[in-house]
């Protein structure tokens, strides 16, 4: 089984790694300060819940204002009372009235996101009431027992100590009773989708709300969402189903199911899943799912980000151990090559558009009108839930930087997507949207962190690499060690147009085109070189098994049927868009494109010494035949004349 391609690091509500642990004054890995600022916090929640119980959302509401209210008043040294929310507003509104406005219309901004989808407003009342029952029903411990949770949630003892914690605390916000051992699939991701997308919107700027029409400025696109979250839904079902089955079939071997539930032996019911199944699920396919959702949300909740820095001016200048907090983007945005490979530079803030068929546009749509005015475009506010998935794979890989290599509107040829990769220095994820001959369509593709090398009839590449499919059914497969002559099969790019045949008439037998897996004559997944068709298998020694592209059946009227053996273990598929992203943090794509603009200068330097000649010794070759030409063909027949000889009849010889 291939390695885990989780490298989340353990950080704390700051951005740092975790080192809490070495400071013997730290409570739950918060430092005296935090320590009291929650237990503050805490205090102040049970009394205003206690005061009045509340439904739907309220909960999240209020952690979210008096997490921001006690913040500002810890970083201005307020005098007032940290028991009584009206006494501490009402002073600090006195002093800083701009801040507490902005405090204000953060809290609308959560209501505008909440009800944006009804989907959010059912996950943001589940959410709220857990939290509810933890604030207000835990007595036994005290404070302690609150910053505990806290510290749990946000990860402060790190990765493999808290994930179980999270975990507990979903499956109590998705249980409908406390002894519940299975939840619906559809539930769990859910709740983490709709988390990702509330975590997304709390940390954009006022321009992504309209607080007049209490409406987001751009509308979420809920079928792409919904896409995606039956994407990881099926993806989660259908490892739930060959796990059972495997044990099932094993259960005679030695194999035991401890799972405690109903779904021994094979009986748990379908699209039910156990705890155990979803953290097995998890950490094989998105092992940052929780990260990036729950765990960095509950973050922004109680340490809430930084105050814009025209806010600042008239605050303490030592904000170095504020509870406010500076957040990088949770989930990046695409961006072009251009910035890296032009030698113009474009004015600062300018935007350059980049439109893609699967992970959307990184402008908005009222900024585009004129494609010509790129600075009119203003950034998209809109989370993309591809982009999401991928960034549950690994936060490392896929949650920083996405500059767009190639797409098909660059030029839909070899030689065009030759061009844009060559060189490039780093990692890399092709995106292939597809679909089959009864029009099912399906996102596939691989990430390498490897750089492709050109004309190299043999596969290249190291193991950091794996194959995926997004949609219908996310699937990740992982690369497979290699084994003596066996394996390691991870990269392959040929193509005709840059080198040298002997013999064009003699049929070149590998395969034109670019490709992961298989051998050079039959890639597991494989483009061709007219970017027509993409062929995806589902075994080869290089990757796990797993399908790829359209699902086998058995129907024998389906695509993807075989006469000889039932279903097929290949698709064929006809590629709608195809798109290239160097992907990771800026200064590896900064280091992969200066090795490409190097790359690029010492083939425009070959280039131009090829087409230096020696021009002596290009007439030469003219007047001596080497280079056919008719230009020195009147030489030869005056000097057939001048030197030729007469015979008796006054005719010259040659004439």
């Amino acid at each position: 089984m291939g390695s885990t391609y989780s490298t989340a690091d353990t950080t704390d509500a700051s951005g740092s790694s975790t080192s809490n642990n070495n400071n013997v004054h730290n409570v739950n890995g918060f430092t005296p300060k935090e320590a009291n600022y929650l237990s503050n916090l805490r205090d102040l929640l049970r009394r205003q819940e206690t005061q009045q119980k509340s439904s739907d959302y309220s909960c999240l509401t209020s952690v979210w204002k008096y997490s921001q209210l006690l913040a500002l008043k810890e970083l201005t040294s307020s005098s007032s009372s940290p028991h009584d929310v009206t006494n501490i507003e009402t002073q600090l509104m006195q002093q800083y009235p701009q801040q507490i406005e902005l405090i204000n219309n953060r809290c609308l901004q959560l209501d505008i996101i909440v009800s944006s989808n009804p989907d959010t407003l059912k996950a943001a009342s589940r959410l709220s009431n857990a939290l509810q029952h933890i604030i207000c029903n835990n007595d036994e411990g005290g404070k302690n027992h609150f910053l505990e949770f806290v510290s749990n949630m946000i990860w402060r003892h790190g990765r493999g100590c808290n994930q179980r914690h999270t975990l507990d605390f979903i499956w109590n916000v998705c249980a409908l009773n406390a002894t519940a051992a299975e939840l619906s699939s559809g539930d769990v991701i859910e709740v983490c989708c709709q988390t990702a997308s509330m975590l997304h919107y709390m940390q954009q700027n006022e321009d992504a709300f309209n607080l007049q029409s209490m409406e987001l400025h751009e509308p979420r696109v809920v079928a792409t969402e919904a896409t995606i979250i039956q994407a990881l839904t099926s993806s989660l079902n259908e490892y739930v189903t060959k796990t059972r089955e495997h044990e099932h079939n094993f259960a005679g071997y030695g194999v035991t199911n401890n799972s405690n539930s109903a779904s021994s032996n094979n009986g748990g019911a379908e699209g039910c899943i156990t705890k155990r199944e979803f953290s097995e699920w998890q950490r094989k396919i998105v092992p940052d799912l929780l990260y990036c959702s729950v765990v960095r949300m509950f973050e922004v909740l109680f340490f809430p980000p930084e105050l814009p820095s025209h806010l600042l001016s008239d605050l303490p200048k030592n904000t170095k151990n504020s509870i406010f907090q500076k957040y990088s983007r949770p989930f990046p945005i695409l961006e072009s090559s251009k910035e890296f490979t032009t030698k113009t530079t474009t004015k600062g803030g300018d935007l350059t558009v980049v439109s893609s068929p699967v992970f959307g546009s990184n402008a908005r749509s009222e900024g585009i009108s004129d494609s010509a005015n790129h600075a009119a475009a203003a950034v998209s506010t809109l989370l993309s839930p591809p982009i999401l998935a991928f960034t549950s794979i690994s936060t490392t890989k896929f949650g920083e930087k996405w500059h767009r290599l190639y797409a098909g509107a660059d030029g839909w040829t070899f030689q065009k997507l030759e061009h844009a990769i060559m060189g490039y220095d780093g990692p890399t994820l092709l995106v292939i949207k597809a679909s089959s001959k009864q029009n099912e369509s399906v996102t596939l593709g691989a990430y390498t962190a490897a750089k492709w090398e050109r004309n190299k009839r043999d596969f290249f590449g190291v193991p950091d690499c794996f194959l995926f499919q997004l949609v219908p059914t996310l699937r990740v497969l992982k690369s497979l060690p290699k084994m003596g002559t066996r394996g390691g099969h991870y990269m392959y790019f040929h193509s005709n147009t840059n080198t040298q045949n002997l013999n064009p008439s003699k049929k070149d037998e590998f395969a034109e085109g670019l490709g992961f897996g298989g051998t050079v004559r039959t890639p597991r997944l494989f483009i061709d070189c007219h970017l027509e068709e993409c062929r995806a298998s589902s075994k080869d020694t290089s990757f796990e098994e797993g399908h790829l592209g359209v699902t086998p059946s058995d129907d024998p009227f389906s695509s993807t049927f075989s006469p000889s053996g039932g279903a097929s273990t290949s698709s064929t598929l006809h590629i709608e868009s195809l798109e290239v992203f160097a992907v990771g943090d800026r200064g590896t794509i900064m280091r992969g494109f200066q090795a490409q603009n190097h790359y690029r200068d010492i083939a425009d330097s070959t280039l131009r010494n090829a087409r230096t000649v020696d021009k002596a010794a290009f007439l030469g070759d003219m007047r001596n035949g080497v280079i056919e030409t008719k230009a020195f063909a009147h030489r030869g027949q005056v000097d057939g004349r001048a030197h030729g000889c007469l015979k008796d009849d006054g005719k010259a010889n040659g004439m």
